[in-house]
């Protein structure tokens, strides 16, 4: 595969992965995507063409409020995962898990979370920094699926005896490098803060 040929997917895949952060969080309160009301609305709720074309005020499409860019969202545990110093927040998100029928932990509440970061450092010294603050926190490093894409991929896990059973938190850390930065996105089930 000629350079060009790489550079162009690494560029797409990246546009992609970029979208995904931009509009993650995109919907209602029951995570379907929105619709916007009103002329020059597309059925995404995005504002069409005719709307820019009018010169008319442009609608934005509404965020879920379980998501925030640049912070901390709401409910997301802070000392999880703290932004290392030479990285950037560029969104996060926490959303309260439905307890599942038949579940041996009854009563501990569990949350769905997401932390999207960027960095200039290597994807192995993303990885590692990854794993060094995971695994003060007292998650163990297992193996993760497929990297679909991914330039990187790894999974954490943490379980914890309570009086109701065993309390299971698991983490997947994927890195994409764009070649100039590299994309990490620190997602899944946590107990709640």
């Amino acid at each position: 595969m000629s350079r060009f040929a790489t550079a162009r997917r690494t560029a797409a895949l990246a546009a992609a992965v970029g979208l995904a952060f931009a509009t993650a969080g995109c919907g209602d309160e029951t995570g379907a995507a929105t619709e916007q009301a009103g002329a020059g609305s597309t059925a995404t709720g995005t504002p069409g063409p005719s709307a820019a074309a009018t010169g008319g005020p442009t609608e934005l499409p509404t965020f879920d409020p379980s998501s925030a860019v640049a912070t901390y969202a709401q409910g997301f545990p802070p000392d999880l995962f703290p932004v290392p110093q030479d990285a950037t927040l560029l969104a996060s998100s926490a959303q309260p898990v439905a307890e599942a029928k038949g579940s041996k932990t009854k009563g501990v509440p569990m949350t769905q979370v997401t932390l999207n970061l960027s960095s200039s450092r290597s994807t192995d010294q993303v990885v590692g920094q990854a794993r060094k603050i995971l695994t003060r926190q007292g998650f163990k490093q297992i193996s993760a699926p497929d990297a679909s894409g991914l330039t990187a991929q790894t999974a954490f896990v943490r379980i914890t005896k309570t009086r109701s059973g065993e309390v299971q938190e698991s983490l997947v850390v994927g890195v994409l490098d764009d070649g100039e930065r590299r994309l990490c996105s620190i997602s899944g089930t946590v107990r709640t803060p």
